[in-house]
């Protein structure tokens, strides 16, 4: 109970110095923000410095976007199995994880009991520790573009992989890599599960609640703040193929705030946000699971 309680406690006192580490211009939320939408589209992947079969080859490899006149950096590291019929499985890391492929080389630190290739995707914004607050939320816009290029780096390695012989996709995350997952399945579809873990489409409320920790009053009222930030709505997609799992004491993705944003209810499992990221037992089995399920539930039209 005491090291639960501890646990719970640096999830609160985490939190509490994200919040206060945002730019002040967020929290000059207003109206005239893009959409996601619009953001998403202008959004892409610049092939002119990043070839597009370059993600289909294991190590870790840069890839470029552009979102109109800016360049974007970002990573992948992949597992390539022998079998090129391998099912492929795209993992995406939480925000501000440091190094950003901590939980993903954590879980599969050994090879996996059965043929399959791992990728993991970083974030735009998350070279640098100081980055993803500097950038990430400078904005509602910056916030989309985050997830936008997340999503365009895992549409080219979900189309590089199934063209060279991967039998399906299955897609996992932990925390902002969970919304990013559901954001995916939602917008393109095209994967026999998701795994989004220690997280919810919700971030608005999560928003709300690092304010309320340290006492701040946003400018703008919780139904606004909803429409920019609870990708709920967005994250439409075949509830028996969506597997989430909450930690019973997570200060960030909480059952009681986050459980109900589920058409079925998520696994919950006796922890709390940060510590599961270090003792990723609990998300490996998870992932596995998820994965075995996948393996005998093909997609309706395949």
């Amino acid at each position: 109970m005491m090291l639960d309680s501890i646990a719970a406690e640096i999830d609160r006192w985490v939190l509490r110095s994200m919040h206060r580490r945002m730019p002040a211009s967020f929290r000059e939320i207003g109206r005239g923000e893009p959409s996601f939408d619009e953001v998403l589209a202008e959004t892409a992947v610049d092939e002119r410095r990043t070839a597009p079969d370059s993600v289909y080859a294991p190590g870790a490899r840069d890839v470029w976007l552009r979102a109109g006149d800016e360049a974007i950096h970002s990573r992948v590291r992949v597992r390539l199995s022998p079998d090129p019929a391998a099912p492929l499985l795209i993992f995406h890391h939480g925000f501000s994880e440091m190094p950003p492929h901590n939980s993903w080389q954590r879980i599969f630190r050994r090879p996996p009991p059965f043929p399959l290739s791992t990728v993991f995707i970083q974030a735009p914004f998350h070279d640098h520790w100081r980055e993803p607050f500097r950038e990430a939320f400078r904005s509602v816009r910056r916030v989309y573009q985050t997830f936008a290029g997340s999503l365009r780096i895992m549409e080219l390695v979900q189309r590089q992989f199934e063209a060279n012989g991967a039998a399906y996709t299955v897609l996992a995350g932990v925390s902002w890599g969970g919304v990013t997952s559901l954001l995916y399945a939602g917008q393109f579809g095209g994967v026999r599960a998701v795994a989004p873990m220690l997280s919810s489409p919700n971030l608005a409320q999560v928003i709300r609640d690092g304010a309320a920790l340290v006492g701040e009053e946003l400018p703008t009222n919780a139904a606004q703040l909803d429409d920019l930030l609870d990708f709920t709505p967005r994250c439409g997609f075949d509830a028996s193929r969506v597997f989430s799992l909450l930690g019973q004491t997570d200060y960030f993705f909480s059952p009681d705030r986050h459980a109900a944003g589920y058409a079925i209810a998520p696994v919950i499992i006796p922890s709390a946000h940060i510590f599961t990221l270090y003792g990723v037992r609990p998300l490996r089995d998870h992932v596995y699971g998820v994965l075995e399920w996948a393996e005998g539930h093909p997609l309706p039209d395949g």
